[in-house]
């Protein structure tokens, strides 16, 4: 993990000891997909009760699932904000590790894409988003000056997420890697046009529906009056998905 980033970390834990924040949220990519024979469900060990690269520990123990097992969700690099990629069934303790089975979206486009990934072995990561409750330090190895503080013990933390990964990598990395940019770009890396003309007509019917409706609300004009409503400009937004069109397909005219 980079320095700068684990420093962050360090403080927002210590913001959290001291009262004055939070629990702040962590993630771990150290999970990976168990071997299994074709058509079965594919089984992960998400985390596990051993030294991570920062140095730290994560008590199986110590996992609260209560509320992650109300929603489950499988997301897609910790995006949040883009649709999760299917779900999550028993997930549970055993021993040492955290474990859980995917239950992949296999009506998304997106979603088979990345399913497609573990089955042929090239991804094979996954990585857990969690809120730490308690934690500990972990004695240094080396008791030089110069060596960086030990890892952390984390005793007790809530299981909010678990999500596919490409690079085991701290969800704060990723997404400096990335910079501004949307994921949103992504589902139309797999069939653009036909998502665009899709999303086409979908706002074509959504236009006639809503014109219907408007007539009920429209009062007579005046002079000072306008209606009491008025209808978005239609042509202006599709006109704006015809260019993503255009821009898909390389034609700047």
């Amino acid at each position: 993990m980079p320095d700068q980033l684990r420093e962050e970390e360090l403080e927002a834990l210590e913001q959290y000891r001291k009262g004055l924040e939070s629990a702040p949220v962590l993630y771990r990519a150290e999970g990976t997909k168990i071997e299994g024979r074709p058509g079965e469900p594919m089984v992960f060990i998400a985390s596990e009760e051993s030294e991570d690269r920062a140095g730290d520990i994560i008590s199986a123990s110590g996992w609260d699932l209560v509320n992650f097992k109300k929603n489950p969700v499988f997301l897609y690099m910790h995006d949040q904000t883009f649709p999760a990629i299917g779900l999550w069934n028993n997930v549970h303790v055993e021993g040492k590790q955290l474990l859980g089975s995917a239950i992949w979206d296999d009506d998304d486009d997106f979603a088979k894409l990345i399913k497609g990934k573990y089955e042929r072995g090239f991804m094979r990561a996954v990585s857990v988003g969690f809120r730490v409750f308690e934690f500990e330090e972990l004695p240094r190895k080396d008791q030089s000056p110069n060596q960086r503080p030990g890892g952390l013990l984390f005793k007790k933390q809530e299981l909010l997420e678990i999500s596919a990964v490409a690079v085991p990598a701290n969800a704060k990395a990723l997404r400096r890697a990335l910079g501004t940019r949307s994921h949103f770009w992504l589902p139309f890396e797999v069939d653009a046009e036909k998502r665009i003309a899709d999303m086409h007509k979908q706002l074509s019917a959504l236009r006639d529906e809503v014109d219907e409706v408007l007539k009920d609300f429209k009062v007579p004009r005046s002079e000072n009056k306008q209606p009491v409503i008025e209808p978005p400009d239609w042509d202006s937004v599709l006109v704006g998905i015809q260019d993503l069109t255009r821009a898909n397909k390389g034609d700047s005219k």
